[in-house]
């Protein structure tokens, strides 16, 4: 009996050395290890003009306008990366709140990323419409943010505050949403790094620098005058214009290890 044991128990190690060896192993018989993963970080540099911006400050618009910025809030979501051969690694709950008078919302951390050369980053500004309509939430989308529509139950996606003394009441507010047909204010962007591939690895903390040129929102694909408009509370035809503008202000400056 404790011969019959004994091999019972000889051929259930045998087998689960086999099936543990089987799975340590790809088709080919080679070892098949634990993909690796590193960290980047996406830097946000905002500019006017080309030049470095900073709230509270004087600025002059293509218009000719002076301007006075005492806010610039704008959603960045839904950030992905791409290998050449198609692979997309997508950043989960990927909604970030950027803050021009918050130095670390310009700088997002991301971890979790496959290792490898990603040759394109994309991202949108703004919210995409599932989350629109799932009414308020947590974390960056939280109401508490001051990003949220109660009465229209939406979320602002882009905000530009500031006085001028062109304008008809001394200030100008745009606040630019909407994510439903002609009203769509949601801009995706897409950019390229195949002079500099975004190189992830477990020992690199790379960084991805995006250029954000404030001035563009005013003098982009139409020309925005805060003498003539002065206020943008709600979607609409001039919101989408907005967003078109804002569309440009977002360059790909470079990436570095």
């Amino acid at each position: 009996m404790k011969i019959f044991k004994t091999l019972g128990l000889l051929a259930l190690c045998t087998s689960m050395l086999f099936i543990t060896s089987c799975e340590k192993e790809d088709d080919n018989g080679e070892p098949n290890p634990t993909v690796q993963k590193g960290t980047f970080t996406l830097k946000l540099d905002h500019l006017f003009d080309g030049n470095a911006f900073a709230l509270n400050q004087a600025y002059t618009n293509g218009s000719g306008e002076s301007l006075e910025f005492t806010k610039v809030r704008y959603y960045l979501t839904n950030i992905k990366l791409e290998k050449m051969d198609g692979t997309v690694w997508a950043e989960p709950e990927s909604y970030h709140l950027v803050d021009a008078d918050d130095m670390t919302s310009t700088h997002i951390q991301l971890a979790d990323i496959p290792e490898g050369e990603y040759h394109k980053i994309s991202y949108m500004v703004g919210v995409d419409s599932t989350r629109n309509v799932s009414g308020a939430q947590q974390g960056a989308l939280s109401p508490a943010n001051d990003m949220f529509w109660s009465w229209n139950s939406g979320y602002i996606f882009f905000k530009l505050e500031g006085n001028s003394p062109q304008a008809p009441d001394g200030d100008f507010r745009y606040h630019v949403g909407g994510f439903a047909g002609a009203n769509n204010a949601i801009a995706l962007h897409n950019h390229s790094m195949h002079d500099q591939m975004l190189k992830i690895n477990p020992n690199a903390s790379p960084q991805v620098h995006i250029e954000v040129d404030i001035k563009k929102a005013f003098d982009g694909m139409h020309t925005i005058s805060v003498a003539a408009m002065p206020k943008v509370h709600m979607p609409g035809m001039m919101a989408v214009h907005l967003s078109h503008n804002f569309h440009g202000a977002f360059v790909l400056d470079h990436v570095h290890d």
